[in-house]
């Protein structure tokens, strides 16, 4: 521990004059503090001793020239270092208690040197923790700016992986780092999730927290109309879980993928959760999981051909003006809900069983079609089907 042997002074500045000639030594006792204090372990192994011993010259001089009246108010020193701690990983504490060691130091000195002067101590005492204060102060804030960049960046990188997963593109080589950065484990049980988004709403925002409740890890990314997420099931016995957690908070369509057991398949687990999600009613608010509805699916695979066929066998219909129209699509789509029973669909749109029968008949006129014959009927569903799920342009 070095000394100040220099007589002593009257002026807070000259006492800061006699530190600055002792920097050195000031800067050789703050850093062995630091490497003794609380907070040792961090700043023995999350950075290196010449980077440490940069540091605290760097904030010692720009407060002891503060104190002297060399610099104004100047916090680059204390900036850097609180980026440079938060890119090493230090908690905040383990910077913020560097300071008010580093506080504490300076103070104790210059109450040594001024022993004989006490009248000067109250501002001397005022200008050091004023300065160390704000020093501290500067190195929090640019510590959480660096977080929040870190953040970022690495939210961005995961995003990143995660499209390239979707997409297809990792070589199996790159799987394993794709996999160490997004936290799977290379083999497992995982799904696809395909929400639509509707407004400006996020479909499933927070979910994340709620899957990981039930032991199930997430990672979500958004495009335009839709929010796609890759779950890692810590079991495949959770599975009937996920999907009610799904079912229950689904704001709009939502389809899901069948399982699969490595991060590889999620590029077509993802083309089954899309798949599974335009096989459902626009406008509805459900959940499907691939493969469970054929017809559907079907139709949802091919929507030109959908088109086609709908247009091939309704065609007529829907030339019909607007009120004709849409009564008969109604209550043909309402007669095939009710399993074709005249009765309960009269009940169902709440007209005479005639008139039901009557908009069958016109519907079978202009269609070709006799609802009586299986193939008929048949292909009268799927063109219902497939006006239900792809609108008309």
């Amino acid at each position: 521990m070095s000394t100040i042997t220099e007589p002593a002074e009257t002026s807070p500045a000259a006492v800061a004059r006699l530190l600055v000639n002792d920097l050195d030594g000031l800067t050789d006792e703050l850093v062995d503090r630091i490497l003794t204090g609380e907070h040792a372990y961090a700043e023995s192994t999350l950075i290196t001793p010449v980077e440490l011993r940069e540091a605290v010259h760097a904030n010692l001089d720009s407060v002891l020239r503060q104190l002297t009246g060399e610099l104004g108010s100047d916090l680059h020193a204390a900036r850097a270092t609180g980026r440079l701690k938060a890119e090493y990983g230090f908690p905040l504490a383990a910077v913020l208690h560097a300071y008010r060691l580093a506080g504490r130091l300076v103070w104790d000195r210059m109450r040594t040197a001024c022993a004989d002067n006490p009248e000067i101590l109250p501002d001397i005492g005022a200008d050091v923790w004023r300065i160390i204060d704000e020093y501290s102060t500067a190195a929090a804030e640019e510590y959480g700016r660096a977080v929040s960049e870190r953040t970022t960046r690495h939210a961005e990188l995961l995003q990143v992986e995660l499209r390239a997963l979707f997409d297809g593109v990792l070589e199996p080589g790159r799987l394993h780092t794709a996999a160490q950065m997004l936290q799977l484990p290379a083999t497992g049980t995982f799904l696809v999730v395909c929400a639509e988004a509707r407004g400006a709403g996020d479909p499933y925002a927070g979910i994340d927290r709620r899957l990981r409740d039930r032991l199930v890890a997430s990672h979500w990314m958004s495009d335009v109309q839709t929010r796609i997420g890759l779950l890692s099931l810590s079991t495949p016995q959770t599975l009937p879980q996920v999907l009610d957690l799904l079912r229950g908070e689904a704001g709009g369509r939502v389809g899901v993928s069948e399982p699969f057991t490595t991060p590889l398949g999620a590029r077509d687990a993802l083309r089954q959760a899309e798949l599974a999600m335009a096989s459902l009613i626009p406008g509805e608010t459900t959940t499907e999981t691939y493969g469970r509805s054929a017809l559907p699916l079907a139709l949802a695979h091919s929507p030109a051909a959908a088109r086609e066929l709908r247009d091939a066998v309704l065609g007529p219909v829907l030339a019909l003006p607007e009120a004709d129209r849409d009564a008969l699509i109604t209550t043909v789509r309402a007669w095939f809900d009710c399993g074709g029973s005249l009765a309960a669909t009269a009940e169902a749109l709440h007209y005479h069983r005639n008139t039901i029968n009557h908009r069958l008949r016109r519907i079978e006129q202009l269609t070709g079609r006799d609802r009586s014959d299986p193939r008929a009927a048949a292909e009268l569903y799927v063109a219902v089907l497939a006006d239900r799920l792809f609108g008309r342009d």
